[in-house]
């Protein structure tokens, strides 16, 4: 046998069953064969004490005989009839010992029939004898009174017999009682001692055995109340608490595991020997505790579901609870993670749903569809929109090459039967585009994009295609709009070298002549003819000034200008050194903390901020010095307004603000303009594009440019630069 399978068996509860099963078989089988035994000894004694009765008896009975003829005999030789009476009670002693003789012999085999003839030769030895007696009288005896002498004298005889041979049998029955006798209290004592020893061992066997399974089943319980302890789950046993009138109306804590404390803030020790409506009150919502009650009186088990507040966070619990050992033990799993995860997931799920709705619905606005083409049996499968863009409905036909290849557009067959061919042999190519006829007759062009892949064993190409018709006509128009732009620009490059030349060309003579006839017939003029003159030189001048900003304007953005980390603080320095006279002419303070690093180009910045302070130096009050002020700061892209398109996280945030004239904050957007002036020409001076530079330049760094203001009281101009 293997020696897994003896050690099982050695092991086994069963076989500590069967050896306390058989240590009280044991004792059981003892008591009963000592109770059988004593029985046995004492039938065994009484069977003696009635062969030894029977003996006295029959001594007894004969011995009356005797005497019955003794007394009658002695009359008969005395001539005496006194001993009558003596006669009557041997023969009555005599009867009775006969008749307890019947009662002894029971059933004996032989006896009965030897006392049936003692009972016939006592009637003859009566009969005879009370005969005799009739011989007897005062004045002698009768002469025929010898024949019953001899008569009964033989009656005696034959009796003596029948005793001898009831004594000899009774003897014999006497020495196997006493043998047997013997026997039983030889074996008694031995087979007692036997049993004995036997239920000892088998108890001593069982003892150890059982007090093994203790060790192992106190073990057992150590490493349960371990378990229990140590479990994730609350672990609590109560005991029911009854009414007047015996009906379960609380249960009482019995047990409670440490898991009270990790999930309901409750130390155990504090549980013990309480109601639980008292230190649950939770139980007694939803019906809870009656729930419990039934599950205890129908010994049924049951499970629900609990939300409690634990430390002001909802707590979601699933307990179950059943009948056990005169009470109930709960068991109860925190699932709040579950719930959630399952309220993520529902939630999930409903988005997933949004999604596909979303995404469908994206597909038929974007015209796509997909396949999915089994190469080995030239079958396919189309989605709806696929369907749709061939102008079909969903499932119209039965996807293959040949049905296919009837809606391709006659011009594009050899473009599509390679593409094919290709994709039946090896990767096909990645992107395909060509023209199909819809079942309507519409020309469509389809974009193809397509790869292999491996579908239970088999290679399958899966697809996506896409209608962009659409796509196409904007790009052909494009491509119309990009040429009519390129000769746009090349008529703008010419307009830049008539400007840059053939105009300011004949200004500078003007200007030349101009400064001439100033110097050399200036005194000659009339004092109207002057004034006229003068008129001719400053148009002039703004118009070389115009000139020269609309070049500036036309350039921004077209020239390729390396950028570099500019400093605005040094940026700022040669501005003021600029515009030094300016700003001690109106008597200017400007002034600006650190200033910020930025990546732009150079010289533009440099324009951007001279555009700015001369702004803010033309348009001062003469009533108040001037105060310009600039401030730097970094700023998220959340603070810029929603409907700009910002590629940047954070900007530089640099704010320009005078105390000067200022102007209606309606004009905000309209100063940014080209040739836009709030003022007439005669009041301030200059070309109406320096602003227009401005924002140009901003914009050619990725930025933005804001202006506010208020009439009297100044303006804000607030630049925005990617970091």
């Amino acid at each position: 046998m293997d020696s897994k399978i003896l050690h099982r068996i050695i092991n086994s509860p069963i076989l500590d069953k069967f050896f306390l099963v058989a240590a009280i078989s044991g004792l059981l089988t003892l008591t009963t064969f000592l109770f059988l035994q004593i029985k046995t000894l004492e039938n065994a004694a009484e069977e003696i004490s009635h062969s030894l009765t029977m003996d006295k008896e029959i001594n007894n009975l004969f011995s009356q005989f005797d005497l019955m003829e003794s007394s009658e005999f002695r009359s008969v030789i005395l001539k005496d009839t006194t001993f009558e009476q003596s006669y009557i009670d041997h023969k009555l002693e005599g009867d009775k010992s006969l008749k307890l003789l019947y009662d002894l012999v029971g059933d004996l085999p032989g006896y009965k029939t030897k006392l049936d003839s003692v009972t016939k030769l006592k009637d003859s030895l009566h009969a005879t004898l009370s005969a005799l007696h009739g011989k007897v009288n005062p004045f002698g005896v009768d002469s025929t009174a010898l024949v019953y002498v001899k008569k009964g004298s033989d009656l005696l005889k034959n009796l003596q017999k029948i005793k001898a041979d009831i004594l000899w049998e009774n003897q014999e029955l006497l020495e196997d009682r006493l043998e047997a006798y013997r026997r039983h209290t030889f074996l008694t004592p031995l087979i007692t001692i036997i049993l004995a020893l036997f239920s000892v061992i088998i108890f001593t066997i069982a003892f150890l055995r059982l007090r093994r399974q203790k060790n192992k089943i106190q073990t057992s319980e150590m490493l349960l109340q371990n378990i229990v302890q140590s479990t994730d789950n609350i672990m609590n046993y109560y005991q029911p608490i009854y009414d007047s009138n015996g009906e379960v109306v609380d249960f009482r804590v019995v047990f409670a595991n440490i898991c009270n404390w990790d999930y309901l803030k409750l130390k155990p020790k504090d549980l013990i020997g309480k109601p639980i409506s008292e230190v649950f009150p939770f139980v007694l919502k939803n019906n809870e505790l009656d729930k419990m009650i039934d599950c205890f009186t129908e010994d049924k088990t049951i499970d629900f579901e609990r939300q409690i507040t634990v430390d002001g966070e909802m707590q979601w619990f699933h307990s179950f609870v059943r009948g056990m050992d005169g009470g109930i033990l709960e068991v109860v799993r925190n699932n709040t993670e579950e719930y959630n995860a399952k309220k993520d997931l529902l939630k999930l799920n409903q988005e997933l749903e949004v999604q596909n709705f979303i995404m469908t619905e994206a597909k038929k606005v974007a015209k796509i569809g997909s396949y999915t083409w089994y190469l080995d049996k030239d079958v396919a499968e189309f989605s709806d929109n696929y369907y749709i863009i061939l102008g079909c409905e969903p499932g119209e036909f039965v996807p293959a090459w040949d049905t296919y290849r009837n809606f391709v557009h006659p011009e594009d067959l050899i473009i599509y039967d390679e593409y094919i061919a290709m994709g039946k042999t090896m990767n096909p190519p990645k992107a395909i585009t060509y023209r199909i006829i819809s079942k309507q007759g519409i020309t469509k062009y389809i974009k193809t994009i397509d790869h292999k892949i491996k579908k239970g064993g088999k290679t399958v190409m899966i697809g996506v295609v896409q209608d962009v018709s659409d796509q196409i006509q904007v790009e052909n128009k494009l491509k119309l709009k990009n040429q009519e732009l390129k000769r746009g620009n090349v008529e703008l490059e010419s307009f830049n070298r008539v400007v840059s030349h053939d105009l300011q060309e004949p200004l500078r003579k003007i200007q030349m002549f101009i400064s001439r006839i100033n110097d050399d017939e200036k005194n000659a003029l009339s004092e109207r003819s002057a004034g006229y003159f003068d008129r001719i030189d400053k148009v002039a001048a703004r118009m070389q000034s115009l000139i020269r900003n609309l070049l500036t304007y036309s350039r921004i953005g077209n020239e390729q200008a390396d950028t570099d980390k500019v400093d605005l603080s040094v940026l700022m320095d040669k501005v003021t050194e600029e515009y030094s006279e300016r700003i001690a002419s109106v008597g200017a303070n400007v002034i600006w903390g650190e200033l910020p690093k930025v990546s732009g180009v150079s010289f533009q910045l440099e324009q951007l901020f001279g555009n700015l302070t001369s702004n803010s130096l033309k348009y001062h009050n003469p009533e108040v010095p001037l105060q310009i002020e600039i401030k730097s700061e970094i700023v998220s892209k959340k603070q810029l307004p929603k409907k700009l398109l910002k590629n940047s996280k954070q900007y530089h945030k640099i704010t320009f603000s005078d105390n000067g004239i200022g102007f209606d904050d309606e004009n905000s957007k309209k100063i940014f303009d080209v040739f836009q002036r709030l003022h007439a020409k005669t009041q301030y001076s200059g070309t109406g594009i320096g602003l227009a530079i401005c924002k140009k330049i901003v914009e050619n760094h990725q930025g933005f440019i804001f202006a506010s203001g208020e009439t009297g009281k100044g303006s804000i101009f607030s630049i925005y630069l990617p970091i």
